[in-house]
């Protein structure tokens, strides 16, 4: 009779499990059907915490994607136009302001008012050469080295290339250096600034026209028979009031004229960092790197007349 009644109760139980898995496996069928409340309530919030759980795992699987941030918006075809003109535009100017130093033949070029020499570098860079270069600094070596840090590698990388860097030429008597007379094709001064913090603007401007009429003065007799002279300056105020043009043939007696005037192309020259006269400041100089970018002009003066009054009316 007991094995009787323990294969009723076997029996009894496999029913029981069969309707149970048919139950589960129902779609339709509430999971919570036979339940109080409070077990509902209790079974809901186990569930949501491993929801929780199961979701910060997979994100800490799942790949870091960096969220996006300032997407440009998609250019339409006139955006497109205009980028591609302005491309152009400065290849051109990249492309002028270099042919400015591609001379054939043998020659030698005098670079002055260098501060930390980073454009001497990347023209000996750009030509593939040193060789006949001459890149000079108003500073001696001490004062050369708390003004600008960097001067010393930049020197080191011309002298690397077979140019050769000098301290302490002024480059308003450069005459009086007897090996520079009659010796150069090109000379060369970027962004000429005496530094001095003049706040009066027309003492500014006087002491300013003074400096280039001697730098003019001086280079004339430096040169060679086709010799050029390049000043970059920024556009707009003190610069225009110097009157550079006017004073280049006043201070040669008319021997020197404007030959033409070309975009300062930042571009053309990989590395080079504007300086200011003063020294470099972190915050000062990258902005003036900046307004170069924005516009500045190279003007080439030399023997030669012809065009001038055109050139000066642009």
């Amino acid at each position: 009779m007991a094995h009787k009644h323990l294969k009723g109760v076997r029996s009894a139980m496999k029913s029981s499990l069969k309707r149970q898995f048919k139950q589960e496996a129902d779609p339709k069928r509430n999971p919570y059907a036979g339940l109080r409340k409070w077990q509902i309530k209790a079974l809901k919030a186990e569930q949501r915490q491993d929801d929780v759980a199961k979701a910060a795992k997979a994100a800490a699987v799942a790949p870091k994607v960096a969220p996006a941030k300032n997407l440009p918006a998609p250019q339409s075809q006139k955006e497109k136009k205009l980028a591609k003109k302005e491309a152009r535009l400065h290849l051109q100017q990249m492309r002028k302001h270099r042919a400015l130093y591609e001379v054939k033949g043998a020659h030698r070029v005098l670079l002055v008012g260098e501060g930390n020499f980073s454009f001497a570098r990347a023209l000996c860079e750009v030509r593939g050469s040193g060789e006949g270069i001459y890149a000079t600094g108003f500073d001696g070596e001490a004062t050369l080295k708390r003004k600008y840090p960097d001067a010393l590698e930049m020197r080191g990388k011309v002298e690397e290339m077979g140019g050769t860097t000098l301290l302490t030429v002024d480059a308003t008597k450069l005459h009086k250096v007897r090996e520079f007379r009659d010796a150069f094709r090109i000379i060369s001064w970027n962004f000429p600034h005496l530094g001095a913090g003049e706040k009066d603007v027309e003492k500014n401007n006087e002491q300013h026209r003074k400096l280039l009429s001697s730098f003019f003065a001086s280079a004339l007799r430096c040169l060679d028979e086709q010799g050029l002279v390049h000043v970059a300056m920024k556009q707009g105020e003190p610069y225009k009031s110097w009157k550079i043009v006017q004073l280049a043939k006043a201070a040669t007696d008319g021997a020197l004229h404007l030959q033409g005037v070309v975009p300062f192309s930042l571009a053309a020259w990989p590395g080079y960092a504007h300086r200011r006269t003063r020294g470099f400041h972190e915050r000062f100089s990258k902005q003036d790197s900046e307004e170069l970018a924005k516009g500045a002009k190279v003007y080439i003066f030399g023997r030669d007349s012809n065009g001038e009054e055109e050139l000066e009316e642009d």
